[in-house]
């Protein structure tokens, strides 16, 4: 072993005759030129021997091992075009012009190309068939909420008809202007209940004054209106690009005045079902005449299939967004009811079959009507719908924020990033077509989206279909809507409030929900609650932006992006590991991460990452190290940031190194499968000394540099000591010691005495805090000094030096080093250069990190 060949080196004759300390005189040697490199160092005495003196050592008689040297050869010497082929010309050539047909690997040369059969003919028609026959039946329940307020049952087929024109409009139109091929809109349930207190308050407000010649009308327009400027919103906040930064709006706690609406949805639906006229004016009148109109008997038989149908799919589809599986248990309930009208003898089940009652009249007829009656412009009162325009606010608000959210999901379905500013352009003029002809306000169904993505449709094609189908469904509406028994679309209402409060209420908390973030929340619900509607958007709006300024005003996402090249681990390593890490280390790039991060944060450090992904002139990106020490907290909506950044690694191969980890982080990492195994895409670690040891580890193990040749110490000392020749002489000034793992060569707090010089094994440098923690400073290995500034300064030792592993060192202590000062100053000239450069080395790389910090 290499230790034993150096603790029982044979003795040379100036040993036995020189004083022990110093056996070599190095003051009686000839001046030699210290930048020679053909001086030969006798590997039996250490005999200095000049190039030319004979291959034999003039002081012991041993064999010298010389290195022969390859003559350098210049770039042009080289010829290898005998080994090119002849043809087309290579991309070194200079006439080179690319393959200008080539498409990319995913055989789609622009991902964000309109493209109609996106996904294949078949599976689009069939995801669209579906998607539609489902959007006629949301249709219809949401048609019954916004009739259900008192003495607006006879507008139902009107309130139909803008719906139907909405979905039809609304699916066509956008499957044209958006780039998420696969997503629906219509008329959705947030949208549509917010549109039902609007029409409602307008109706109450006319009823006792006004014709219903002048209602109606006034009502359709305002449903007109509330498209238009909803639509004219989106545009506006689309031509400013203010998407990105509505991502960092903490949606949660406006999602409780979302939850709020659920309980307005089923409450209408009670209403509507039970034949109620609540007071809707307040909150307080609206209890109070629920519970002075409710009858428990009557009622209860009246509203129990359609409360258990409701049930019933809201357990049903509790896991699962699946189309056809929502679809197949609608039309079963469809089936179920009419086979129970048919063959029933008792009557009370034979009513299950009972369709909801229309006014007299085709639906087209009315449909007619609905087109011209907003061009009678006389009988429009603009005062009682500008009297009433916070309820379109309060639309526009929802709908820009829940856009946003459902986008981000869907991205993550599709596994592509979307433009949030497109998608509102695209919806902005969706919903101004659909009020150009009366349809009601549409919105991004994530719903029906998903279910469409699960169905097979990837394409633009299935949104059309949907469309058309509905388009279908309009025209032969007089005959199949008799067909539906009242409890479906009922049941629909129920389920569609329950899954608001669901989804908006609970399961858009997530591992980062705060206690102030979910406190927040619930205040904006019982504030939606109690105070109504508006006051509870308001309230959450408010709420919103007071904690989105005091949070983003405290920095960007991303305070430092640093390069593995210049910012490295404590890791004191051999110097040719030092020279693959300098070439190398571009593989590792570290970003330190700051504030409180925001849905919106993720999306810039997303970007970030892509950013670095992409940069062609520079090493591959294999191993982000994300440092998560200044982080102040975690967003709930941030969780998606997350899971789009755990997709962009999988795409690009990139191991994801996350230090200085919050509990709440990593427990949701580990919830989703993306760390806590040794196979994951995300790697937690201490700090991040301990994350850049390991992607180090990895670099070198790639180039074949982790587990180097075992060396002996002049062997490490001669690429780096000033003067090799003087290398045996320093060695013979050394005392070997072998320390075993855990063991301390001194602690913290001790006298200087001594240096040491590390042959192999790794030993920690720690920090003794005063509370009683332990911080390690880094790690020292082969080839490595350490204790030296002590013996310079005398001052006791700043911290604690303990094996990791056996080790082997050589000791130089301070009564030496002086012997060697008096006998050899020459030696302890080389010696102090050593250390000087060493010092320097360390200052140098100090340096870097700060330059690099202050970037």
């Amino acid at each position: 072993m290499a230790d034993d060949r150096v603790s029982k080196k044979k003795p040379s004759r100036a040993e036995g005759n020189a004083e022990p300390l110093l056996p070599i005189n190095l003051d009686e040697r000839p001046e030699v030129d210290l930048g020679r490199a053909e001086d030969v160092i006798c590997a039996a005495c250490g005999h200095v021997q000049e190039q030319g003196g004979g291959s034999k050592c003039s002081r012991c008689g041993a064999v010298l091992d010389t290195v022969e040297t390859e003559p350098e050869v210049d770039e042009s010497e080289i010829d290898v075009s005998d080994l090119v082929e002849p043809g087309a010309p290579e991309v070194w050539d200079a006439d080179f012009k690319g393959d200008e047909g080539a498409t990319n690997l995913e055989g789609d040369s622009d991902p964000d190309r309109w493209r109609l059969l996106r996904g294949g003919k078949t599976l689009n028609l069939y995801a669209g068939i579906v998607s539609g026959l489902l959007s006629l039946f949301f249709v219809y329940s949401l048609s019954l909420l916004a009739a259900s307020q008192g003495g607006m049952h006879q507008y139902l087929p009107f309130l139909l008809g803008t719906a139907l024109t909405g979905v039809i409009v609304g699916s066509i139109c956008f499957s044209f202007l958006s780039r998420i091929p696969f997503a629906l809109v219509g008329p959705e349930t947030v949208l549509t209940a917010v549109l039902f207190l609007f029409i409602g308050s307008m109706y109450r407000y006319m009823a006792e004054t006004f014709t219903p010649e002048l209602i109606l009308p006034t009502i359709l327009a305002g449903i007109s209106t509330a498209a238009l400027l909803t639509g004219l919103s989106l545009l506006l906040l689309a031509r400013f690009r203010v998407g990105e930064f509505i991502r960092f709006i903490p949606l949660q706690i406006v999602g409780g005045a979302i939850g709020g609406v659920g309980v307005f949805v089923l409450v209408g639906a009670f209403a509507w079902m039970g034949g109620l006229n609540p007071d809707w004016s307040n909150v307080y009148s609206l209890a109070l005449s629920l519970t002075t109109d409710f009858d428990l008997h009557q009622d209860l038989n009246t509203m129990g299939p359609s409360v258990i149908f409701g049930l019933f799919l809201f357990f049903a589809m509790f896991r699962t967004k699946n189309s056809l599986f929502l679809l197949a248990l609608i039309l079963a309930a469809v089936g179920a009811g009419n086979g129970v009208g048919i063959w029933a003898a008792d009557s009370g089940l034979k009513d299950l079959a009972a369709p909801v009652p229309f006014p007299e009249g085709s639906l087209l007829v009315h449909l007619v009507e609905v087109l011209r009656s907003p061009l009678l412009f006389s009988d429009i009162q603009w005062a009682v719908i500008k009297s009433h325009s916070l309820y379109i606010g309060a639309m526009v608000v929802l709908a820009v924020l829940t856009v946003m959210y459902r986008t981000t999901r869907l991205e993550l379905m599709s596994g592509k990033e979307s433009d949030l500013n497109r998608e509102y352009a695209a919806l902005g003029v969706t919903n101004m077509v659909s009020g150009m002809f009366c349809g009601m306000p549409v919105s991004l169904s994530y719903g029906r989206s998903a279910g469409s993505y699960t169905s097979g449709g990837r394409g633009p094609l299935a949104g059309i279909v949907a469309g058309l189908v509905c388009g279908v469904g309009l025209l032969y509406a007089d005959v199949v809507l008799p067909m539906i028994p009242r409890f479906v679309p009922e049941g629909l209402l129920v389920y569609a409030g329950l899954d608001l409060i669901r989804d908006w209420g609970f399961r858009t908390r997530s591992s980062f929900t705060g206690r102030t973030d979910l406190w927040l929340l619930r205040l904006t619900f019982a504030a939606t609650i109690l105070l109504g509607l508006l006051e509870g958007v308001a309230v959450g709006v408010v709420l919103a932006l007071m904690v989105t300024v005091s949070r983003a005003g405290r920095g960007g996402v991303v305070r430092n992006e640093l390069s593995g090249s210049h910012h490295s681990s404590n890791v004191d390593r051999a110097s040719a590991q030092q020279r693959i890490l300098k070439e190398y280390g571009d593989h590792i790039h570290i970003m330190r991460i700051q504030g409180f991060l925001f849905l919106g944060s993720m999306e810039r450090l997303v970007k970030a990452v892509r950013a670095r992904l992409e940069e062609s002139n520079r090493l591959s990106l294999d191993y982000l190290v994300l440092d998560f020490r200044l982080v102040e907290g975690f967003a709930s909506a941030s969780g998606l940031g997350f899971a789009k950044l755990h997709r962009l690694a999988e795409e690009g191969g990139v191991q994801v190194v996350i230090t200085s980890a919050p509990l709440e982080l990593e427990s949701h990492l580990v919830s989703l499968g993306y760390a806590g195994d040794e196979d994951g895409q995300f790697k937690i670690f201490f700090n991040l000394d301990y994350a850049l040891e390991w992607c180090e580890n990895r670099v070198l193990d790639a180039e074949g540099m982790l587990e180097m040749k075992r060396r002996t110490l002049p062997e490490l000392l001669v690429p780096i000591f000033p003067v090799p020749r003087y290398i045996p002489a320093l060695m013979k000034a050394l005392q070997r010691e072998v320390v075993q793992a855990g063991e301390t060569v001194f602690r913290q707090g001790d006298s200087s005495d001594a240096m040491y010089f590390v042959e192999s094994g790794r030993l920690d440098v720690e920090l003794e805090l005063p509370d009683g923690r332990i911080i390690r400073l880094k790690k020292v290995g082969p080839g490595a000094v350490f204790g030296e500034m002590g013996i310079y300064t005398l001052s006791p030792r700043s911290a604690t030096i303990r094996a990791a592993e056996r080790c082997v060192l050589y000791r130089m202590t301070l009564r030496r080093l002086e012997a060697i000062e008096a006998r050899a100053p020459r030696l302890v000239t080389a010696i102090n250069r050593f250390l000087v450069n060493l010092v320097s080395a360390r200052l140098a790389a100090c340096n870097l990190r700060v330059r690099d910090l202050m970037l």
